[in-house]
């Protein structure tokens, strides 16, 4: 078939290669006037380590990366939240903290290895699917395709899912997060956060070659008054909540190195017609508190690829809708329910989280979901019981 893959992130990347080294003539059509990397490091979970070691890709990205053995949480006054090893979903289980770069790199590679073609600054404007193939239209109103088949892989914002979904709109959270990546030697195979109430939080979690994710949750309506108190300020607020993301700020020196990315919630009720798909976060976009995003975007492409191989298209994106809902709405209700916890205004949901993660963490059951939970394991609200 003639593909077309809206967006080269992890999912479209993935999809890219994977339906490339299938035999489909493969173009991608991305936004950006140049492929690159965006957004800083993450979280490389089980699920998604045997899909990359499928692919042949994951023995590269994990040499370039670190292991993370747990995920803690503590509060500012030092008492801990949660601790949940990765031991505790499977016997050697870890996650991967990886560079965006690394993995970016290792999927555009194998992309072009296998043939895809690419075409830059294409900023979607519209889609027309017609009974035989399907077009999309920039809006410098150039056409692009016919193609048998579209790919919508253009992420939490995506015109494509407007586009199956006229009548749904995605929700914006209020709060977003400053990334950043620094230099440190701490943690070393840990995915360490520190909270105040809700009202504050930050992370660290290295991501190999020395180099250590950093985040600081806070309101989109706070990020102009940050920048206008200037950058030592932001340091001392950071430094008193966590003193060992101080080395990080100490290396990035300014707020040139920080991003800020909002969260949206969307999870629409259709994902795919006749010929268009979405892949993604285009196809389920949450908040980033329970580390999925890339796994999921790995296992989409994945499921895609599968049922593409075995069966006609009209069977195939049927198939491949079934397959993954369950695990993508798992997780999106479960992030939009969490979100509130870790990031609000609500000083009352901070203190109720303080007394019941603890609890929680004590009842080896629940210990246990959790655990299958961030590992990617744990694939709908029954499963695993």
């Amino acid at each position: 078939m003639k593909v077309g893959v809206c967006g080269f992130g992890v999912a479209g990347g993935a999809a890219a290669m994977l339906l490339a080294r299938a035999g489909h003539a493969v173009t991608i059509l991305e936004r950006a006037p140049q492929l690159g990397p965006v957004g800083a490091g993450f979280l490389l979970q089980p699920a998604g380590q045997e899909i990359l070691a499928e692919w042949g890709l994951f023995a590269r990205i994990a040499a370039a990366s670190t292991r993370i053995e747990r995920l803690e949480a503590y509060t500012a006054a030092g008492r801990r939240l949660t601790s949940l090893p990765y031991a505790d979903a499977a016997l050697g289980a870890c996650a991967y903290g990886v560079q965006r770069g690394v993995l970016f790199s290792a999927l555009h590679e194998a992309a072009r290895t296998a043939g895809a073609a690419e075409t830059l600054g294409v900023e979607l404007a519209s889609v027309e699917e017609n009974p035989g193939s399907i077009t999309v239209r920039d809006t410098t109103g150039r056409v692009h395709g016919p193609f048998d088949l579209l790919v919508g892989a253009d992420g939490a914002r995506s015109v494509i899912r407007q586009w199956l979904n006229p009548h749904t709109r995605s929700a914006d959270y209020p709060h977003g997060a400053l990334w950043g990546t620094g230099r440190s030697d701490w943690p070393a195979d840990t995915l360490y956060q520190v909270t105040r109430n809700a009202q504050q939080l930050t992370g660290l979690m290295p991501i190999g070659g020395g180099q250590c994710g950093f985040f600081w949750g806070l309101r989109r309506a706070e990020l102009a008054p940050l920048h206008a108190r200037g950058f030592p300020a932001f340091r001392e607020s950071v430094s008193r909540l966590c003193p060992q993301a101080t080395a990080i700020l100490d290396d990035l020196r300014g707020f040139d190195r920080l991003t800020f990315a909002s969260y949206r919630h969307a999870l629409p009720r259709r994902t795919a017609s006749a010929r268009c798909v979405l892949i993604g976060d285009a196809a389920h976009s949450m908040s980033p508190h329970l580390g999925q995003g890339a796994n999921l975007a790995l296992l989409d492409a994945a499921a895609l690829s599968r049922q593409l191989a075995i069966q006609p298209l009209a069977a195939a994106l049927p198939a491949y809708c079934s397959e993954r809902r369950a695990h993508a709405r798992y997780l999106a209700l479960l992030s939009h329910a969490l979100s509130p916890f870790f990031q609000s205004d609500s000083t009352l949901l901070g203190r109720g989280r303080d007394i019941a993660l603890p609890l929680l963490c004590a009842w080896p059951w629940m210990r246990r979901q959790m655990c299958l939970t961030v590992a990617g394991m744990k694939t709908g609200f029954l499963d695993r019981l």
